[in-house]
């Protein structure tokens, strides 16, 4: 049973740094990581080489496991790709379910990932934002009942938030910027906020979306 849980975010995304991406993209609602995005993955494994970490978990999204592999690459440690950390199922952002690449081929593209990972949770689509916090907090407490050792998560923002909530318990302030993390020890059977949104590994400044940015994604979403 783990006693130390890292969460990061995924890096910088494509779509942010150039907004015509998606118009292109073959599969729009997956994009990769920005240049500054795999500045940022580069700089998370750095940071975390030096940590005993036994096992990563990531979302099976492109933009996480291209940030995972980073740190796999590091530790030399497999990537099991969990459904159950995946992107929030949101009606609003995607007009149908939106799949990740068939394991079988994001191992062919990333060597570091598990062929044979089974994923605990699957989720719904559509799921409310509630329904995702609660699943990624299932999806944690389950990985850390099922893995021994150090563990580290690769996420995005609203299901982080939701997987540290449902293992402390609580619902404490929280802030995942891109690659920044939050650190959660079991202390006396309980579990503890370290820190969150630590940023300080990071060479690059930061990368803020403007809202309107956000409404223009939506949209597109939509189209």
């Amino acid at each position: 049973m783990s006693e130390v849980v890292w969460i990061a975010r995924h890096g910088h995304r494509q779509d942010y740094a150039d907004l015509g991406w998606r118009k292109q993209a073959d599969r729009p609602h997956d994009p990769g990581l920005s240049a500054a995005g795999v500045v940022e993955a580069q700089d998370l494994a750095q940071c975390l080489k030096a940590e005993s970490i036994a096992h990563i978990v990531a979302s099976p999204f492109l933009r996480t496991v291209v940030t995972a592999a980073h740190t796999a690459t590091e530790l030399n440690l497999p990537i099991h790709l969990e459904a159950g950390l995946g992107e929030h199922m949101s009606s609003h952002l995607f007009k149908s379910r939106p799949e990740p690449l068939p394991v079988g081929e994001m191992a062919d593209r990333f060597p570091q990932v598990d062929r044979h990972y089974q994923s605990q949770i699957i989720p719904l689509f559509p799921e409310t934002e509630e329904e995702a916090l609660a699943r990624a907090g299932e999806a944690l407490q389950q990985l850390v009942g099922t893995f021994s050792g150090p563990l580290l998560i690769v996420t995005h923002e609203l299901i982080g938030k939701g997987a540290a909530w449902g293992l402390i318990n609580q619902r404490p302030p929280v802030r995942f910027p891109t690659c920044g993390l939050t650190k959660l020890v079991r202390e006396q059977g309980e579990w503890k906020m370290a820190f969150t949104g630590e940023t300080s590994h990071l060479s690059q400044p930061r990368h803020p979306i403007p809202e309107i940015w956000n409404y223009l994604l939506r949209q597109i979403v939509h189209r």
